[in-house]
């Protein structure tokens, strides 16, 4: 087995343990963040798995422990050398896939309940998981504004299977004061550049 084949194994296994564990909770969650880029638009390389979990950020028990009871366990020095993002993130690792940390991303507005409100079942690898939708994911990755999630965007907007709900986008655009980066992406997937 070639290197990439054992990473995308161990990538795969990572996702399948963490779908399991969180689906035998009723609490929503979906996966976010570049394994749903997969899906919506142009894959590209990654090595963690996001997910949104409808959660208070004070407690965050129930997702946590059916994750430990799964083998996963806090990576505390991640933690330790990211102290402010341990109120919206929790990051877990699984002893059989360490180099694969799954994030858990609280769900702490009202957007956040929206994007689990409109998550969709997607096939994945023979696994049915939630996944934001693909209008969810570009107001999420135009909300973080890294380059490369300028590019993901542009790579959704021009996904020919895709038809995007404009009206979804610009309402919420408006609401998180997101209006140039849409407008931005649109006109870039548009023309090409």
């Amino acid at each position: 087995m070639t290197q990439p084949d054992v990473f995308q194994n161990d990538y795969l296994a990572v996702v399948e343990l963490a779908h399991r564990a969180l689906s035998s909770t009723q609490a929503p969650y979906c996966v976010i963040g570049a394994l749903a880029l997969g899906v919506w638009g142009t894959p590209r390389a990654t090595y963690d798995v996001d997910v949104l979990v409808l959660a208070q950020c004070t407690d965050p028990q129930p997702f946590l422990g059916l994750l430990r009871t799964a083998g996963f366990s806090i990576n505390e020095t991640w933690h330790d050398a990211n102290p402010m993002a341990r109120q919206v993130v929790l990051r877990l690792a699984h002893p059989t896939t360490p180099h694969f940390p799954v994030d858990l991303v609280f769900s702490l507005g009202p957007f956040d309940r929206a994007v689990l409100d409109r998550r969709r079942a997607v096939d994945f690898h023979g696994l049915t998981i939630w996944m934001s939708s693909p209008e969810d994911l570009v107001l999420m990755k135009l909300r973080a504004s890294r380059p490369r999630d300028f590019d993901d965007v542009i790579s959704i907007v021009k996904n020919p299977r895709l038809h995007l709900d404009l009206d979804y986008l610009w309402n919420w655009a408006d609401q998180l004061a997101l209006q140039g980066e849409l407008s931005y992406v649109l006109h870039a997937a548009n023309t090409g550049r």
